[in-house]
């Protein structure tokens, strides 16, 4: 009865804060969230959970947003002093008013990794940067940052940035004698109108799920402008996005000097319509439509696909496009306040009776994923748990040309590891006052294209920028088909945090894994020690 009462008075508590608390979006860093997670999560929340990164108007509304971002630090001489403020309670600079307040802070990573590679075991990463954040109001805010970097890489991510020619979440690198060169900019204003509406526009990233793959909408590739407006209203928390993206496979036209040739455009449309119900469970719809954008050719971004009310398919037909269209499930149902299972359905292309005979035909494209997270495992205070799978048939998220594909800038915007694959995925973070410890285990197989006898490369489903026009056979298609690959990724790492409002870390951890196919075993082992302001999500897992 006790414990009743006082979950009462913390959620009226947040509840009468919120009504102060000035908006603004929260670092997107799967660790940074797992701080509100607990709350967000919690029976008595009715915050809608899948569409990320968070505003921080909609948590403070569930959790005590200011007490969970402030340092846990001894009172002591040098914590009061100027340095030690600044480094482990404050922003560096910072400007505070009645009604509006900018912030100034570094960014910075520097990583030394030693590595079993004979021929490269000493890989490091050199960023710096800076972000600069705000707010003006209680309803406008902006972020802006920028980092610049100098890094060499373990031998797999190596070889997966040679091919792709971008750093993994990244963007497009230099090759500095053995090591990559590159850029990060991105940033956005924000905008609430009363209680109902937010409006955003950025260079950025979104996510859309609970778990922490995605096969909907992720994080996994470099940033993209986009405008994003989300209605919230009673239980209904309504989405539009609209994204450009860009493609850097397709060659200039005849006659074009490359060098005078930027890359082709192609846009996206996103409606996410999400309902709680009751107190423990929550259902999305997401209708999706990925299309090119060429100036040559006299196409750009169709008016068609603005309405926000509208579904894309009977356009699509209307218009006689052969855009790529295609329909997501995620829900999500509690258990308790600390168990929570979730659920993900990609539809790229279906058809009953083809499904039904089980004969593998090519075109059914379908992505899967189900999940568990639990939090203060065994009662056990910020011991926390997710575990899940993830399913995605062969030649899914796959169109016509690259130009159409579900990708942007040489990724996929769902998986790392693209399609034709399954894996299984579990993280253990436990926290103890500043004091970290994560442990992550991945075993996916995955099917690789590979060349047929003539050295001709086949599609097999799993490279998403690939025609399905040149999938090799009609029928028995499966999961893994091509070159099978089982890969094991295990990661351990400890850590302290230094300063929660840019979550610098300090952390030391190891890495192995494991690749296994016909042509043999690759393994890469390596030990790593870095400090650095994590806000973004990084996806070495592939």
């Amino acid at each position: 009865m006790k414990k009743n009462i006082l979950l009462v008075i913390f959620f009226t508590n947040a509840l009468i804060q919120s009504g102060f608390c000035q908006q603004y979006y929260l670092p997107i860093n799967r660790e940074y969230n797992l701080r509100y997670e607990p709350w967000i999560y919690h029976l008595e929340s009715k915050m809608h959970t899948a569409m990320r990164p968070f505003i921080s108007t909609e948590v403070a509304k569930n959790a005590p947003l200011d007490s969970l971002n402030a340092a846990q630090v001894k009172d002591n001489k040098f914590n009061n002093t100027l340095v030690g403020r600044k480094l482990r309670k404050e922003h560096l600079f910072q400007v505070k008013g009645e009604d509006y307040n900018f912030y100034l802070d570094p960014l910075f990573e520097q990583q030394l990794t030693i590595s079993n590679n004979q021929s490269n075991k000493s890989t490091y990463v050199n960023t710096r940067g800076a972000w600069l954040s705000g707010n003006i109001g209680e309803r406008f805010s902006f972020s802006t940052d920028f980092y610049e970097s100098q890094s060499k890489f373990p031998d797999y991510i190596d070889s997966a940035i040679r091919t792709t020619k971008v750093v993994p979440g990244g963007a497009r690198r230099k090759n500095l004698y053995g090591s990559f060169d590159y850029n990060i900019a991105s940033g956005s204003v924000s905008y609430s109108l009363k209680k109902y509406f937010n409006f955003q526009l950025g260079h950025g990233k979104v996510f859309i799920g609970d778990g922490y793959r995605s096969l909907l909408f992720s994080d996994n590739a470099f940033n993209f402008p986009f405008f994003k407006i989300t209605t919230t209203i009673w239980k209904v928390q309504y989405t539009n996005l609209y994204c450009v993206f860009q493609d850097l496979l397709i060659p200039p036209p005849m006659g074009i000097n490359p060098e005078d040739f930027s890359f082709r455009k192609k846009h996206g449309s996103f409606h996410f319509l999400d309902l709680n119900i009751g107190r423990r469970a929550s259902v999305g719809i997401l209708e999706a439509i990925i299309w090119k954008s060429d100036s040559i050719r006299g196409e750009g971004f169709d008016i068609n696909y603005i309405n926000p009310f509208i579904f894309f398919r009977p356009v699509e037909f209307s218009l006689g496009s052969a855009d790529n269209a295609m329909i997501g499930l995620n829900a999500k149902y509690k258990i308790s306040s600390s168990i929570i299972f979730y659920l993900q359905f990609m539809l790229d292309e279906f058809k009953i009776s083809e499904v039904r005979s089980g004969n593998g035909w090519w075109a059914n494209k379908q992505a899967f994923q189900a999940g568990l997270k639990s939090f203060n495992v065994l009662r056990i205070k910020n011991l926390h748990l997710l575990t899940e799978f993830n399913f995605v048939r062969p030649y899914t998220y796959q169109h016509r040309s690259s130009l159409t594909a579900y990708g942007h800038y040489n990724e996929s915007i769902t998986h790392p590891l693209g399609a034709n694959f399954y894996e299984s995925v579990s993280k253990l973070n436990y926290k103890y006052k500043n004091y970290f410890i994560a442990a992550e285990v991945m075993y996916a197989v995955v099917g690789y294209d590979m060349k047929d006898s003539l050295g001709q490369m086949i599609n097999y489903g799993q490279n998403i920028f690939e025609s399905y026009n040149t999938h090799p056979n009609e029928y028995g298609n499966r999961v893994g088909q091509g070159l099978k690959t089982k890969q094991l990724y295990t990661d351990l790492k400890i850590g302290y945090l230094v300063n929660p409002k840019t979550n610098l870390i300090i952390e030391l951890g190891a890495t192995n894994r494991t690749a296994k196919s016909l042509y043999g075993t690759h393994q890469t082992t390596f030990a790593y020690f870095g400090i650095r302001t994590n806000l973004t999500n990084r996806y070495y897992d592939f």
